[in-house]
């Protein structure tokens, strides 16, 4: 994220900048967001490299299990089993049809390469017995980076300050990891697709925060490689069927 923020410093000529007095606080924005389309896929046109396949598994705790401890022993267990790291995420990764019946209490997302196969195959020998069920299922997910330098004398640590505490971000993506460079802000988001108006929402909120335009608040895809092109619509995903125990 260094070497990319770096990159768009050294692009950035001209750049405009609004007046953000030192003394005013930022206080909380409301928005609303257009496009949802509650549990199904959103429409967003940031796709290909932004947009990956992955396999997901959804758990529902035995009651009165104790998720800090599901998660540490499956991460324990994956790195055992060298299956790769185990990345938390919303129940939104899956599909609607599968929300229409189970909305997990906890959801972890596989790393790149990994197949429902290995998810499958890593939950059946590893189950842990706080685990009552589980289902493994082939998703999309959004994984991108908001990367801003700010202007007029705005410091990264103000940027970040002040679109934390306008809450925009949070209720736009829920979980997100801010990184305060020397330069600027990058924001990077996992989890499930974004709409094309959240994004804007972001863009927004990170370019008042650092007084520059929502234009010059850059998303980039975190990861290098084709992703999902999701222009002709949502890629079949049946060759990767769900599994649940």
């Amino acid at each position: 994220m260094k070497r990319l923020l770096a990159g768009l410093l050294v692009a950035a000529t001209g750049v405009a900048w609004y007046a953000y007095p030192a003394a005013e606080q930022p206080t909380p924005v409301a928005h609303v967001v257009a496009g949802d389309k509650g549990d199904a896929l959103a429409d967003t046109s940031f796709d290909g490299p932004m947009v990956r396949r992955r396999a997901a598994v959804a758990i529902h705790p035995a009651p009165g299990a104790d998720r800090d401890a599901i998660a540490g022993e499956l991460r324990e267990l994956a790195a055992e089993a060298k299956i790769g790291a185990l990345t938390e995420a919303s129940f939104a990764v899956f599909s609607e049809d599968m929300l229409e019946y189970l909305v997990p209490e906890m959801t972890f997302v596989l790393d790149e390469g990994a197949r429902v196969y290995d998810a499958e195959a890593f939950m059946r020998d590893h189950q842990p017995a706080s685990v009552a069920f589980y289902l493994v299922q082939p998703v999309l997910v959004h994984d991108l980076t908001f990367c801003v330098i700010p202007a007029g004398g705005v410091t990264p640590e103000q940027v970040s300050q002040r679109q934390d505490a306008e809450g925009v971000l949070g209720d736009s993506l829920n979980r997100y990891v801010t990184d305060v460079q020397p330069d600027g802000v990058t924001v990077r988001y996992f989890g499930a697709v974004l709409s094309d108006p959240q994004i804007a929402a972001v863009r927004d909120s990170m370019g008042r925060a650092a007084g520059v335009p929502p234009d010059q608040v850059h998303v980039t895809a975190t990861l290098t490689g084709p992703g999902v092109d999701l222009s002709h619509g949502v890629p079949d995903l049946s060759d990767q069927r769900a599994h649940g125990h």
